[in-house]
């Protein structure tokens, strides 16, 4: 029974091989489609795995960016802490401490700690 198993998978094995590997020219048909498509199906695979989730990360930050408010404290992507004073079409006006406003552009903020009006 056990060289039943092992020679049917060799049997199956040396079958995917060969669908894989095609036929070489002058002898019978192959399919003509079969590598375009494992190519499709190779960029559906990269799509589903790398490109969408991406591309759903980017649209979560715009939509923060979008979603600040005065009052919000943020942190930058350069690691500073403050809080948001003033916000415009491209910028927003960040208090770091007492006496240290910087104007910075939206994109510079990495996340929103805590909105405005929200006590942690």
């Amino acid at each position: 029974m056990k060289k039943l198993l092992i020679s049917v998978n060799f049997a199956v094995i040396m079958a995917a091989s060969a669908f894989a590997m095609g036929t070489p020219q002058g002898e019978g048909k192959g399919n003509p489609y079969g590598g375009i498509i494992m190519l499709v199906g190779f960029f559906a695979i990269m799509y589903f795995l790398m490109i969408r989730p991406q591309q759903k990360k980017q649209k979560e930050k715009q939509a923060m960016i979008n979603t600040v408010a005065e009052g919000d404290k943020i942190v930058t992507t350069g690691g500073i802490y403050g809080t948001v004073k003033k916000v415009s079409e491209a910028t927003v006006r960040v208090q770091i401490d007492d006496q240290t406003r910087v104007e910075l552009a939206k994109s510079a903020i990495a996340a929103v700690i805590e909105k405005a009006g929200e006590n942690s």
